[in-house]
């Protein structure tokens, strides 16, 4: 079975989470989130955190609230 997760800060999507051979994948939708397309995570829980810690992380920082949802 094929698990994807759509991920949503606010009211923007901003990825994708994708399960594949070697775990999950993060594919940015918007731009600022591609330096996490080449990491793989052990759970889509996981990169769904990676996202929001890159969000988090973000100059200037932001306050919108990240989730997660299946496709």
């Amino acid at each position: 079975m094929f698990h994807a997760y759509l991920v949503v800060v606010g009211s923007q999507a901003i990825g994708v989470i994708a399960q594949d051979s070697g775990g999950y994948r993060f594919f940015a939708i918007k731009n600022a989130f591609s330096p996490l397309e080449d990491e793989r995570f052990d759970s889509a829980e996981k990169a769904r955190s990676a996202a929001l810690d890159f969000y988090r992380d973000a100059d200037p920082p932001r306050s919108s609230p990240l989730s997660l949802a299946t496709c």
